[in-house]
């Protein structure tokens, strides 16, 4: 049986829409959201690119290792191309993987580059941000551990969060009420439990991923429902790992740059426990 860890990852709240405009103002323009993930266990650190029709970068991420996602980043409606290169390899060289990337007004998607080194592919996954009912959390999994084509999930208390999820692949939503929980999962690598808090308010997601040989659970916080988003993400888990020697959060964070059309993501790289 092999013992399945949680992790801590954070990644920025997406801003909360507003409805409606005043009356004469001009109409907003049209933007969405995207991150990006790398879930590919035996793919190296790369740099990842976001390009727009014209050629233009407006999304710049650095030595991203397996299981980094990066915050959201807001941009203008329209088709896009992510590129994924060895880390520190020249622009123009040639990608490891490409994606066409749709950014439609108001949906938050992330995508993810999945699977093995030798059959790597890309993921689009569409986001659902909707806030919770009141006193609510919502949480859904993506399953990107190789070494488990399936996976389930559910709470101490018989709530399914994931039944059988086929690997690349992320699960619906579900609602249950905001604080912590235990969760039992179950896949070919084995079984195990950990605990997760879950804030009432937010949007969470569950990654599984194959870290040295086991299963590891990393919880993003995808939004709070706050009109602005928290600086710096909130943490998920329950074991205080960002406190104990040997690790660090991995903060993923978005720097807007006024005046500039790329944004860069700086990753904190997740240390693992000697």
């Amino acid at each position: 049986m092999k013992r399945i860890m949680m992790s801590l990852a954070t990644a920025a709240g997406v801003v909360a829409l507003v409805a409606g405009t005043a009356v004469g103002a001009e109409a907003p323009a049209a933007e969405g959201w995207a991150r990006l993930a790398h879930l590919s266990p035996d793919t190296p650190e790369v740099d990842v690119s976001l390009t727009g029709l014209d050629g233009a970068s407006v999304l710049e991420l650095q030595d991203v290792g397996y299981g980094d996602v990066s915050n959201y980043a807001r941009l203008p409606a329209g088709t896009y191309t992510a590129a994924m290169r060895p880390a520190g390899a020249p622009a123009e060289s040639e990608p490891v993987i490409t994606a066409a990337v749709e950014i439609e007004d108001g949906v938050a998607i992330t995508v993810a580059a999945v699977g093995m080194n030798a059959d790597l592919s890309g993921r689009i996954l569409v986001d659902d941000l909707t806030a919770p009912a009141a006193g609510q959390a919502r949480v859904r999994l993506i399953s990107a551990a190789v070494s488990s084509p399936a996976v389930s999930v559910t709470t101490d208390t018989g709530t399914v969060l994931a039944d059988n999820a086929e690997f690349g692949t992320a699960t619906g939503y579900t609602e249950v009420p905001g604080g912590r929980w235990t969760l039992n999962l179950a896949s070919d690598a084995g079984t195990g439990s950990t605990d997760v808090d879950l804030a009432a308010g937010s949007v969470d997601t569950l990654f599984v991923l194959d870290v040295d040989g086991e299963l590891e659970v990393v919880g993003v916080v995808d939004s709070t429902g706050t009109p602005e988003s928290p600086a710096g993400g909130v943490e998920t888990g329950g074991r205080g790992l960002a406190d104990e020697p040997g690790w660090s959060t991995p903060l993923g964070a978005v720097a807007l740059v006024a005046g500039l059309t790329v944004v860069t993501a700086v990753l904190a790289r997740r240390r693992r426990v000697a």
